[in-house]
């Protein structure tokens, strides 16, 4: 969970390389909330022969901030896997980032590897963008991406509040689910909980 930099100001940017030895797993969740002006996370991955790389992250923003998260997933053997879903939760004029490059080489056969990104606007001069690059030199493999930037489920809202749940319950309850789905692969269920719980905090914060 980051939630550190300056209060109104400053920028921040975090680097990690990361390499995952054969038959490896490396699972990465991360929620971005800092209130700096920039912040930057950025991961480069390089993925070994039946390895796998679970990534889960989320972008809280108010006021002027921008949130990015930058990966570079390099596959560069046979029979690795990589999977991405990423969540912006976005209010004010903030702006919430992805920038997402999947790389296959020659002799990675068998690859399998999926980006996901999907943003909610929580007012209107907020903003959200993903950028997915695909570099693939093989040809037995299978690569997706996709995205969607939006407001809230206005049928989903109606529905709630055909059923007496208020219209503050029924957005918080809407955007906990939005969240939690960049987190569903974790396996402790109890981490899980608390990144959530935090995620959430930070949000009610900056309303």
């Amino acid at each position: 969970f980051r939630d550190s930099g300056p209060a109104a100001s400053g920028a921040w940017i975090e680097r990690t390389r990361i390499v995952i030895g054969a038959g490896g797993r490396y699972e990465h969740f991360e929620i971005n909330a800092s209130p700096a002006d920039y912040s930057r996370v950025e991961l480069d991955v390089t993925l070994e022969q039946g390895a796998h790389f679970e990534f889960g992250a989320v972008t809280i923003g108010h006021g002027q901030a921008r949130q990015e998260f930058v990966t570079r997933v390099a596959h560069l053997h046979p029979d690795a896997t990589s999977n991405q879903v990423v969540r912006a939760v976005q209010g004010g004029g903030s702006t919430g980032n992805y920038l997402g490059r999947i790389e296959v080489a020659r002799g990675a056969q068998r690859t399998d590897a999926a980006q996901n990104f999907r943003a909610i606007l929580l007012d209107r001069g907020a903003s959200a963008n993903a950028k997915p690059e695909l570099e693939i030199f093989a040809d037995d493999v299978k690569c997706a991406h996709g995205a969607a930037i939006g407001q809230l489920d206005p049928a989903a809202a109606f529905y709630m509040a055909a059923r007496g749940i208020a219209p503050d319950a029924a957005r918080a309850l809407l955007v906990q689910a939005f969240i939690a789905d960049a987190l569903a692969a974790m396996g402790d269920d109890e981490a899980r909980g608390g990144l959530l719980d935090a995620a959430l905090a930070a949000l009610g914060e900056r309303k």
